[in-house]
């Protein structure tokens, strides 16, 4: 049987590398060198309150995934926040509760900073999401696809 557990990310500094390794690999559109940089990023969201805020899952003792809590969503500048962001499973841990955990854990570290809703930009995470009690609030076309905004009660 699998453990997963959820931490701040904060708490994981030697996690950052194996982080950077996952986000370039998973969307290489958009962390690349003429783009976004991972690092960077999970740098930004070393923090223990506010915004960013990272969250990782462990499996097993071990960094498996990881999302943030974030002000805004792709540079999407809206009433709307915080955003869900960057929610990301290794490949061998998925199927495994490990994107539930962080949903979960994104969910109560909101309602700890004070928020009462959080929201959720996706094109592809729908069933998980839905699954999870996020409920569909506005559809938006961006480069021609359809991308729906979820949101879940903090």
């Amino acid at each position: 049987m699998m453990t997963i557990t959820t931490a701040l990310l904060i708490d994981h500094p030697d996690a950052i590398e194996g982080l950077t390794a996952l986000l370039d690999a998973t969307w290489p559109d958009w962390y690349n060198p003429r783009g976004a940089s991972a690092r960077t990023d999970l740098s930004e969201r070393m923090r223990r309150d506010g915004l960013p805020l990272g969250i990782v899952a462990l499996g097993d003792g071990n960094i498996v995934g990881t999302c943030a809590l974030t002000a805004t969503s792709g540079g999407m500048v809206t009433e709307r926040s915080p955003w869900l962001s960057g929610l990301v499973v290794a490949p061998k841990w998925r199927r495994h509760g490990v994107a539930t955990a962080l949903l979960g854990r994104a969910r109560t570290e909101a309602r700890r900073l004070g928020q009462k809703r959080v929201y959720a930009l996706t094109a592809s995470a729908d069933p998980l999401l839905a699954r999870e009690g996020w409920a569909v609030s506005d559809v938006l076309l961006m480069s021609g696809e359809p991308h729906r905004i979820f949101m879940a009660v903090a």
